[in-house]
């Protein structure tokens, strides 16, 4: 008998192991709207043994869009920053320098699927520089080609898997349900704005929280008869107060053609032939990596600049439900017909730590690097260093 209990109880560990095996690849669904914005500050006011008050300041927002649909995917990125500072010493005057960009693309596909589409796309930039007393000239450029892929946006399952994680430790539920059923949470918990929209700001909670208690229900985990007020509470919290970072997986790829309508320098507006390329891929439950490269050959033979090659990589782990390690490396290189190419490493790392009213602690450190001077970029013989710390405001 005691063989047969402990037989039983390995086949009721493997079956439930088996049955929450499920990986953020599997959530395929194409409908869905993922969105996040960050104000993020800082000020240094130094005074006294000096011949002025000093200061140095600094402001940036981003934020970013993504919309899927069978028929088209959208998505817009957006950044702002700004620099205020003045020396210690008479004379030394305030310097400032703002920089926005923002650029956006949208792909249509052919046949409702993850294959072909074509695109449109947008680039737009507007800065000063510190040692320029004006603004350069806007940098607008347009673009159209065709493309091949999809990028599937999981964020809605690892906030399935996070609730259910949370329900099981504080036993309101007796397992993790079966993958169909994790999809299925998924769906509702993606499906926020619908109920926002239906319900209004203040009730759509209520139908928002009864609707995946439905799905536990019905997946037979419940340890009672509802979730309870704890269990909403708990739901709420994790929406509310901890960050759960977008999940992406896939590829896409695009080719086409570029105009520069407008540029900085107020003359440059070149031709261009390029290539992008998008992949995402989570690693387990708790990571993500996700890579974005540009290719951009200019056309007009005339121009300064033969190419251009962007490389943005970016790695994030969860260490707990508040505490992520971001790292990311950008790469860019410029290619010019005469003088110095210039090839610029930017790499940073560092822990967010998400504390309440939508607030991060965060302490980075960062490195850069440029290689040959030319155009804009000046070389740096050695790594510039930061180590910072501060604090950032979750917008969305």
């Amino acid at each position: 008998m005691n063989k047969k209990i402990l037989l039983s109880t390995i086949a009721a560990t493997l079956l439930s192991t088996s049955l929450s095996a499920i990986e953020i690849e599997d959530y395929k669904i194409i409908e869905g709207t993922y969105q996040d914005a960050y104000l993020n500050g800082s000020l240094t006011v130094e005074g006294g043994n000096q011949d002025q008050t000093s200061y140095s300041s600094h402001v940036d927002a981003t934020g970013r869009v993504i919309h899927n649909s069978a028929p088209f995917s959208w998505q817009a990125n957006g950044i702002v920053s700004g620099d205020w500072s003045q020396g210690a010493n008479d004379g030394d005057k305030s310097l400032k320098s703002y920089n926005a960009s923002a650029t956006t693309r949208f792909d249509k596909y052919l046949y409702n699927d993850d294959t072909w589409f074509y695109y449109g796309s947008g680039d737009l930039g507007y800065r000063k520089q510190v040692t320029s007393n004006d603004a350069d000239d806007p940098y607008v450029k347009i673009g159209a080609g065709m493309g091949y892929g999809r990028m599937y946006d999981a964020t809605a399952l690892a906030k399935a898997l996070r609730v259910v994680e949370d329900l099981v430790k504080y036993k309101i539920i007796s397992a993790t349900p079966a993958d169909a059923s994790m999809i299925e949470l998924a769906k509702v918990i993606d499906l926020e704005a619908e109920y926002r929209s239906k319900y209004g700001a203040r009730e759509y909670k209520k139908y928002w929280y009864e609707d995946m208690e439905k799905i536990l229900k019905k997946a037979g985990v419940l340890e009672k008869e509802s979730l309870g007020a704890f269990g909403i509470v708990r739901i709420n919290e994790i929406f509310s107060y901890e960050k759960i970072g977008g999940r992406f997986h896939g590829w896409k790829v695009r080719a086409g053609l570029g105009q520069v309508l407008s540029n900085y320098d107020g003359k440059s507006e070149d031709t261009t032939a390029d290539v992008e390329f998008e992949y995402g891929k989570p690693y387990g439950h708790s990571s993500q990596f996700t890579e974005r490269a540009l290719f951009s050959k200019v056309l007009d033979s005339d121009s300064a600049i033969n190419f251009q090659f962007r490389n943005s990589m970016t790695y994030t782990y969860e260490l707990s439900d508040k505490i992520d390690w971001d790292n990311s490396w950008i790469l860019t290189h410029d290619n010019y017909d005469k003088g110095d190419d210039v090839t610029t490493n930017a790499l940073t790392t560092g822990f967010n730590y998400y504390l309440p009213n939508e607030l991060v602690f965060n302490i980075t450190l960062s490195l850069n690097k440029t290689d040959g001077t030319n155009g804009q970029s000046v070389e740096t013989p050695d790594w510039d260093t930061k180590l910072y710390t501060g604090l950032t405001y979750r917008l969305k």
